[in-house]
C-alpha cells in the first residue's frame, strides 16, 4: 500500500541510494533493478515515513515524488555565495520591534508565512506546533484592554506577573512614556503564540524553533516583530481572559510574538560580538 505516494520515475532514477540513506525511516530501499521503492509500513511516524520529503529534495535527477508534491515545484538550493551574506544581513538587522504602525498586515504575507513555518526543524516531523493568531489590530486591541485593565486591577492589589515586584512592575509602566506605547504586547497590531503538548516528541524545542524561524520570516518581509514573555505571566493570573486564546491546558507555551509594520525603521544592522568567554571549545585525548 502506497500510503505516501510515492512516485519514481524510472527512467530518471540513477540508482544512486541517495534517498535510502537520508530516510530517516529507513522505509526505502534499492530494488534488483536499482531504482528507488518505498517498502510497506504501517502508519506515519517513527516506524514508518516519517513526511520528511528528504528522499523529494535529495534526488539528484528529479526522479521522486511524494504525497503528490513534484521535485520542478520545488525552491530550489541557494548557492553558500548568496545565501551567507543574506543570513548573517538578516540575523544583524534582527530587532526586537517595540512601536508599531496601526494597520493590519496583509493577510496574504501572514498565510504565506504560516506555510513556511512547515518547514521549521521539529523533532521526529511530528509537525505538532499550533498556533494562536490574532491576524486583525482591531481584535488584538479588545483583547489588549481586557488582559492590561485586568493586569491594572491585580497590581492595584500589589499582585504582579511572576518574576516581578512592585519596582520592577513600575520601570515597566515609566518605559510606556519611550520605548514602547503599552508593557503589555508593545503595541504590536497581531500576536502569534506556538505551542504544543507536553507528554510527546519535543515541544519545548519545536515551541522555540517555530518562534524563531518566524521572527526571520518577518525580518525577511519589513515586518517587526518581539518575542514576548512577560504576557505570559501576566495571563498565568488571569486564567479566564488566557482562555480565549484557546490554547489547551496541557500545551507548552514558551512566548508570544508580537508583530507587524514597525513604526520606526532602522537604518543597519547591529556589530555586536562575541565574547570569547561564551566559546567553550572541547578536545579529548585518545584512548
Amino acid at each position: 500500500m502506497n500510503q505516501a505516494n510515492f512516485v519514481v520515475d524510472i527512467e530518471k532514477c540513477v540508482g544512486c541510494g541517495k534517498c535510502v540513506k537520508v530516510c530517516p525511516g529507513s522505509v526505502l530501499f534499492l530494488n534488483q533493478a536499482k531504482k528507488a521503492e518505498m517498502a510497506d509500513f504501517e502508519e506515519f511516524g517513527w516506524n514508518g515515513c516519517w513526511k520528511c520529503e528528504h528522499c523529494l529534495a535529495v534526488c539528484p535527477t528529479g526522479a521522486i515524488s511524494i504525497f503528490g508534491h513534484k521535485p520542478e515545484n520545488s525552491l530550489p538550493a541557494v548557492k553558500c555565495e548568496i545565501a551567507a551574506p543574506t543570513m548573517d544581513a538578516l540575523i544583524a538587522n534582527r530587532h526586537s520591534c517595540r512601536r508599531y504602525q496601526d494597520k493590519n498586515v496583509d493577510p496574504a504575507m501572514i498565510n504565506d508565512m504560516l506555510e513556511r513555518l512547515a518547514d521549521a526543524p521539529n523533532g521526529g516531523n511530528k509537525q505538532q506546533v499550533a498556533f494562536a493568531l490574532i491576524d486583525d489590530r482591531v481584535q488584538m486591541h479588545q483583547f489588549r484592554q481586557l488582559a492590561y485593565s485586568r493586569m491594572e486591577e491585580l497590581a492595584a492589589q500589589e499582585i504582579y506577573p511572576k518574576g516581578f515586584d512592585k519596582a520592577a512592575y513600575e520601570d515597566m509602566k515609566r518605559w510606556e512614556k519611550t520605548v514602547r506605547p503599552d508593557m503589555l504586547f508593545c503595541g504590536a497590531p497581531h500576536v502569534l503564540i506556538p505551542h504544543a503538548p507536553l507528554g510527546r516528541g519535543e515541544p519545548i524545542q519545536d515551541v522555540v524553533i517555530a518562534g524563531t524561524y518566524f521572527e526571520l520570516l518577518c525580518t525577511s518581509r519589513g515586518l517587526g516583530a518581539v518575542m514576548l514573555t512577560f504576557p505570559l505571566g501576566a495571563l498565568a493570573q488571569m486564567p479566564d481572559i488566557k482562555a480565549m486564546l484557546n490554547i489547551p491546558d496541557n500545551h507548552y507555551i514558551g512566548m508570544m510574538i508580537g508583530f507587524g509594520y514597525p513604526e520606526i525603521k532602522y537604518a543597519r544592522g547591529v556589530q555586536r560580538e562575541m565574547e570569547q568567554s561564551r566559546i567553550h571549545r572541547l578536545h579529548f585525548q585518545e584512548g
